[in-house]
């Protein structure tokens, strides 16, 4: 049984991409958040935000406790995992969480907003969400990876720090 891998991150930060690129590398599992929220629900989540932050993340919640009972797995979370910490506590029974940091500049220039319902308004709001976020991604980290390189070498410091090889350039433990 090997503990699942929990990435964390903006909305843009390369969570998804990252995730199934390390899945095909370690044969784990991968799920999306969103999308394993969207199969169970029936609806998008633009639909479920339509009803109210709170309701979609009571929803987000609930999911990430069944995820939590899953094992070698890549976990893709939403951007906004970090607003309730019984989802951190969840995902930790049997994750390792990692925080991909990405800079809003390169996010900005290659997400698709039209999907991502917290981003509609544009670079303003991925700086306020990073503003908003910041403190809480890092103290949820197990260990935090800079995404600015290609994500190839990202994907082996993950590999790298979850297997016990050693820490790659900017993968650092966080201190708590």
């Amino acid at each position: 049984m090997g503990k699942n891998i929990i990435l964390i991150g903006l909305p843009g930060a390369g969570k998804t991409t990252l995730g199934k690129l390390l899945s095909n590398i370690t044969g784990y599992r991968f799920i999306d958040s969103d999308a394993f929220i969207e199969e169970k629900t029936g609806k998008s989540i633009t639909e479920l935000f339509q009803e109210g932050e709170d309701h979609f993340r009571s929803i987000e919640s609930e999911a990430y406790k069944k995820i939590a009972d899953f094992e070698d797995t890549i976990v893709s979370t939403g951007g906004g995992v970090v607003k309730r910490n019984e989802n951190i506590v969840a995902l930790k029974r049997n994750g390792t969480v990692y925080y991909i940091d990405r800079s809003v500049e390169d996010i900005s220039h290659d997400i698709e907003v039209s999907h991502r319902p917290l981003l509609k308004d544009g670079l303003e709001r991925i700086h306020a969400l990073k503003a908003e976020r910041e403190a809480l991604y890092q103290d949820a980290a197990d260990c935090i990876i800079k995404n600015d390189k290609p994500l190839e070498e990202v994907a082996d410091e993950i590999i790298a720090h979850h297997y016990g090889s050693g820490k790659g350039g900017s993968a650092h433990d966080n201190p708590q």
